[in-house]
């Protein structure tokens, strides 16, 4: 691949500032792009969000094929019994392995925009119980419908059959034999991993993971998994749209022959693997549609075998990846307006809101650094705030992965909080509006979970 363009498409996402974390490129086995993205940090898994879902279908392959699952046509109520008082419905006893994998289990679930039974799922106190006490609205295979509770059903799966979770599961019979030591993949309340998504990887892991499968299943010269759920997994089974289809939670894009098939998740997780180009690439970002880096790879590929050396593209290269890794340049702050005082300190109780942000306040002690302090679900959030457009970096984050927090003053009465997880997807800014007794908050997340959502609170203590 030729090194000036991949420069090329590297310095095109750092200049239009595009929310890309990584990107990480395999092409005839070696490994042609290892980049990273501030204010992403280098040798951190990163969620993968729904991408979790294939690597979901891997460990059903994996245990089809030792037996602790008869097949993708075992129905889930042998596998998971139904709750004593669950409502009995003749379509549900039809509802099988192969149904949960391809997104047809005909459950109320993921027909309307949004993810309100994930939500409510996550809200019960025994999630595979809720997911299985969804009310069916069809027949099982009779309609594509995404329902992230689904895959948590296959989790739930895993679980019951193997007596333990599916990333104890994974590190023994996935993980380890493509070398993958250091995954993160929280579990529900019952030790349940989440089927849907948070399964957090290393870029160059999950390259590995999409590699197996060009590969057919194996992996220096040990196949994971058979090659037939490889071929099964890969196959369109549910048609979705003009040249794409879904298969075993892998996408599938059929206007290419051979198809292109692909792991994906929200805010521009995705591990791609084109087989008549023998390549997997894979990126992370947080918000980035990466359909506009794609020209930039094709055009790349100059030949099928190694290329002439280029020494003013690799130079371009190496400048690319550098100056990818750096933070933007301090701004020197502007001065405080005369209310940041007034605030500084001050308690805002939020009313009842779907965040279920309970508390905020916000603390200016000097010109270039702030500090914000968020309460959500009876936890408290400190974070450090850069007042020079320089990220504060706090390692308070989920699963201790850091947070990177900004802010500046829109007018002297509004404050810009940039809230960005970077390695846990979502990005959020909060627009704070001071008024005389309270606070109005718009809130928006750059991967679409939250849009032009209004909150208002009250103030409760004129300091901390």
């Amino acid at each position: 691949m030729d090194s000036g363009v991949l420069a090329g498409m590297l310095d095109y996402a750092r200049e239009r500032r595009l929310p890309v974390h990584s990107a990480f490129i395999v092409r005839h086995g070696r490994v042609v792009l290892d980049a990273t993205f501030y204010p992403f940090e280098p040798n951190r898994p990163h969620d993968i969000a729904s991408a979790t879902k294939t690597v979901m279908s891997i460990l059903v392959g994996i245990a089809v094929d030792k037996g602790y699952i008869s097949g993708v046509t075992q129905s889930v109520s042998e596998l998971l019994p139904a709750p004593s008082d669950a409502t009995v419905d003749g379509r549900k006893k039809r509802l099988t392995v192969a149904h949960l994998l391809t997104m047809t289990s005909g459950q109320e679930c993921g027909v309307e925009p949004g993810e309100k039974e994930l939500a409510a799922m996550r809200r019960s106190d025994d999630w595979a119980r809720f997911a299985l006490a969804l009310p069916m609205s069809a027949e099982p295979g009779s309609r594509y419908a995404y329902c992230s509770c689904n895959n948590h059903l296959l989790s739930a799966i895993i679980s019951a059959r193997t007596g333990e979770s599916a990333l104890a599961f994974a590190r023994q019979h996935l993980f380890a034999p493509l070398g993958i030591k250091d995954a993160v993949w929280p579990a529900d309340p019952r030790g349940r991993s989440h089927g849907w998504g948070d399964l957090h990887l290393h870029p160059r892991d999950l390259a590995k993971i999409a590699s197996l499968f060009l590969h057919r299943g194996r992996w220096n010269g040990r196949q994971v998994v058979s090659e037939r759920w490889v071929e099964q997994s890969i196959a369109p089974h549910v048609a979705i749209r003009d040249g794409v289809g879904y298969g075993y939670s892998w996408w599938i894009n059929t206007t290419r022959q051979p198809p292109v098939f692909e792991a994906v998740g929200r805010g521009g997780q995705r591990a791609a693997t084109v087989p008549d180009k023998d390549l997997v690439v894979v990126f992370n970002g947080g918000g980035v549609n990466t359909d506009e880096l794609a020209p930039f790879l094709f055009k790349a590929i100059r030949a099928d075998g190694p290329l002439p050396a280029n020494n003013s593209g690799a130079d371009q290269l190496r400048r690319a990846l550098h100056a990818a890794r750096q933070p933007p340049p301090a701004r020197p702050p502007a001065p405080l307006p005369a209310l940041a005082r007034s605030i500084s300190g001050r308690r805002y109780v939020m009313e009842p809101n779907r965040l279920n942000l309970q508390q905020l306040s916000l603390t200016f002690s000097g010109a270039d650094e702030a500090r914000a302090m968020l309460r959500f679900d009876d936890r408290n959030w400190t974070l450090p705030i850069g007042l020079d457009d320089r990220h504060r970096f706090s390692s308070t984050g989920p699963e201790g992965v850091p947070i990177a927090t900004r802010g500046r003053w829109l007018s002297p009465q509004e404050f810009l909080l940039d809230w960005d997880t970077v390695a846990n997807i979502n990005h959020f800014t909060f627009r704070i509006r001071f008024l005389e007794r309270g606070v109005q908050v718009q809130v928006d997340e750059a991967t679409g979970e939250v849009q032009n959502l209004e909150l208002r609170g009250t103030v409760t203590a004129v300091k901390q």
